[in-house]
């Protein structure tokens, strides 16, 4: 019995020793106080701006209801940069909070640590205890006391040792739970941070792309109200005609291929669609009422971010149906595919497929483009990107709820 105490001992030793290296001693933590105080501040900063983007989402609703003018539409686009101007600096305020609650858990860490450590310490002392008087037994212990209540007190001190010992292994044990829930809620943190840090990027290509759509406007209609409603007219007509030559030419081609008895598209059912680029960032969405151009012509399609350049892939397998090179107007492709559906890419920048091509899901049949004044992007684009558009039966339906 005594040697397996003493072995046991032994094997609880080294498990001290090597352990107490391994956790380190803690730095000097900043106060939590001073954390908390800083903390507070960006809580307050981030309402501030909060109320600040409200109003501006208060001002862009009124000047919707008013007349659609150009003096009234610069307002508008303003009103969107301040708005997104604020959005962008509560991003910056949430990112400061959340490197401040990492501190705050990288401190708690640290004094988790300390705590093990000093914990450890005290197990060390309770074990060279144990372990020195567990090489003798009982009766050498008696025969080294002259009287039995010395002996009896010698006795009870190494059961109290003992039970100190469980109490300091148990409290490590805990101390080690908290500190694994530390690191977990650190590590859900920095990935806040992440997120965040992409968030602040898509809101900073948002300013962009409203700061250009201002431009463009003015570069366009040079704030005169007549230029203006003339370039109405000739973008919803070209709206129009677009949409016109999409459904008559899908049309055409179905028709086409059910008089020559092609079952191709109908052996292709239940396919699914996957993304046309690698990126999968939609900077506007289906029908989205902060488009800058919704109230010329509504968005028919999602905006998906897009180096220009970027190779476009067939989202399904089907046939061409257009194959559109507008020059430095609006170029676009579209495709027909299996159970109703097509699909349209614009602001193409180069077209590698021409029309009545059979396509396979995937296939790279052109260049994403919209940067304004460059090859396909047209009139109306606010920078790069791919104007992706899922239709029914000719009719654009929402492309997120076709998409994996």
């Amino acid at each position: 019995m005594k040697q397996k105490q003493t072995k046991i001992l032994g094997w609880l030793m080294i498990f001290v020793w090597l352990a107490l290296p391994i956790i380190g001693q803690a730095q000097d933590a900043a106060a939590p106080d001073e954390l908390q105080e800083k903390l507070k501040a960006q809580r307050q900063a981030i309402e501030e701006l909060q109320k600040k983007v409200q109003v501006y989402e208060e001002k862009i609703k009124a000047k919707r209801d008013e007349a659609l003018g150009i003096k009234s539409q610069l307002e508008e686009l303003e009103d969107k940069i301040g708005q997104t101007q604020a959005e962008l600096e509560i991003k910056r305020q949430e990112i400061t909070a959340t490197n401040l609650k990492i501190q705050q858990t990288e401190e708690t860490i640290k004094d988790k640590n300390l705590e093990i450590v000093k914990e450890q310490e005290k197990l060390a002392e309770f074990v060279r205890v144990l372990y020195q008087k567990g090489e003798k037994s009982y009766l050498e212990i008696l025969l080294a006391h002259d009287a039995f209540s010395e002996f009896y007190d010698q006795v009870q001190y190494l059961k109290t040792v003992e039970g100190d010992l469980m109490v300091v292994l148990k409290k490590i044990k805990v101390v080690k739970e908290n500190l694994e829930a530390q690191k977990q809620i650190l590590e859900e943190e920095r990935k806040t941070l992440e997120d965040l840090r992409a968030q602040l990027d898509d809101k900073q290509e948002s300013l962009a792309e409203k700061s250009t759509a201002k431009n463009v406007l003015l570069e366009a209609t040079q704030a005169d109200e007549s230029k203006f409603q003339q370039l109405l007219k000739e973008v919803r007509a070209e709206q129009a005609q677009i949409n016109a030559n999409i459904v008559s030419l899908e049309r055409e081609l179905r028709a086409k291929l059910a008089a020559k008895g092609d079952k191709t598209l109908s052996e292709l059912s239940g396919q699914g669609f996957i993304w046309p680029t690698d990126g999968r960032t939609i900077t506007a969405a289906f029908h989205d009422p902060d488009y800058p151009f919704r109230r010329y012509f509504e968005h028919p399609a999602i905006d998906i971010r897009a180096a220009q350049g970027t190779s476009i892939h067939a989202i399904g397998s089907g046939y061409v149906a257009t194959a559109h090179d507008a020059g430095l107007g609006y170029s676009y492709i579209s495709i027909i595919h299996a159970d109703g559906l097509s699909s349209v890419y614009g602001h193409v920048s180069c077209i590698l497929v021409k029309e009545d091509d059979y396509v396979v899901q995937g296939q790279v049949i052109g260049c994403s483009g919209a940067t304004p004044g460059t090859p396909g992007a047209g009139r109306l684009t606010t920078g790069a990107h791919l104007h992706l558009e899922i239709r029914l039966n000719g009719i654009p339906v929402n492309p997120v709820d076709y998409l994996p």
